[in-house]
C-alpha cells in the first residue's frame, strides 16, 4: 500500500509541476495583512445515495483557516478542524519561505498543537513543504491568469502513535470580482489505514462587489472522497482577507 501511495504523489506531481498565487502554502501574507476562511462539509456515503446499501451516517466538518503577516519572511496562523463524534485538532502554526525555485515559491511550515481521538486529545505535530506559481494563458481569445499550489505534508498525531503523510494540489484561475473556477485535490495515507483522495471542484462566488478584489468570497463545492468508504458531499466556504 506504501508503494501504490507513492506512485500516487510521483505522479500528481509530475501532473501538475509543467502548469503554474494562492492563499495558503508557497505565498506568504504581506507585513500587516491576513486570510481567514470558514467552511463547513456535509457528506452522504455513495453506496447509501444509490440506494445500494443502509444509510451510514457521516460527521459534518467543521474548518476555520487564519492566517497573518506578521514580518515579511514570517506568517503565522491557526488551523482548527472537528469532524463531529470523530476527531478534531487545533494548531498553531508558523510559515517562512525557502529559495524560489525558477519562477515559482517555496516554503516551510510549522505547526504544533492538539489533536483529539476518541475523545482524548494529545499533542499534535505537522511540517509542511509547498510550491506555488502563478501562470498566464489565453483560451478563445481571451487572457486568463492563474495560480497552482502544491503542499507536502507529514503529521505526527496522539504523541506520534499515529502518522499520516499528505499531498494537496490546489489550481485556480484570478478573476477579482467575478465567478472563478477552484479545483482541489486532497490526499492522504496513514499507517495501517487506505488511502483517502477527496476532489472538489468549486466556484468562488464574490459576495460584495463593491470591494474589487478584497471582496468576501462564498466558495461552493461538490466533493467525491474515497477512503473507508466513498462520499458525496457539499462544501461551503467563506473567505476573507483583511
Amino acid at each position: 500500500m506504501c508503494h501504490r501511495f507513492a506512485r500516487l504523489l510521483a505522479l500528481i506531481f509530475a501532473c501538475l509541476m509543467p502548469l503554474a498565487p494562492a492563499f495558503a502554502g508557497a505565498w506568504l501574507q504581506q507585513e500587516g495583512q491576513g486570510f481567514s476562511a470558514t467552511s463547513l462539509t456535509l457528506r452522504r456515503d455513495l453506496a447509501a445515495v444509490r440506494g445500494l446499501s443502509p444509510v451510514q451516517r457521516i460527521p459534518a466538518e467543521f474548518g476555520y483557516y487564519g492566517e497573518y503577516g506578521l514580518h515579511a519572511r514570517w506568517t503565522v496562523g491557526v488551523d482548527l478542524n472537528v469532524s463531529r463524534g470523530r476527531s478534531a485538532h487545533a494548531l498553531l502554526f508558523a510559515r517562512r519561505p525557502l529559495p524560489h525555485l525558477g519562477r515559482a515559491n517555496t516554503a516551510v511550515e510549522l505547526a504544533l498543537g492538539l489533536n483529539q481521538s476518541s475523545e482524548v486529545w494529545a499533542p499534535m505535530q505537522r511540517v509542511t513543504l509547498s510550491y506555488g506559481r502563478g501562470f498566464d494563458t489565453r483560451w478563445r481569445d481571451r487572457a486568463l491568469s492563474g495560480w497552482i499550489a502544491l503542499d507536502l505534508g507529514h503529521e505526527w498525531r496522539s504523541k506520534g502513535r499515529e502518522q499520516t503523510w499528505k499531498l494537496d494540489a490546489t489550481v485556480g484561475l484570478n478573476r477579482p470580482g467575478k465567478l472563478a473556477p477552484l479545483l482541489q485535490v486532497e490526499t492522504s495515507k496513514t499507517a495501517g489505514a487506505a488511502v483517502s483522495v477527496a476532489v472538489t471542484p468549486s466556484l468562488r462566488v464574490p459576495l460584495a462587489r463593491r470591494f474589487g478584489k478584497d471582496a468576501p468570497e462564498l466558495v461552493i463545492g461538490l466533493q467525491h472522497k474515497r477512503a473507508e468508504t466513498r462520499s458525496l458531499g457539499v462544501k461551503l466556504a467563506i473567505w476573507h482577507r483583511f
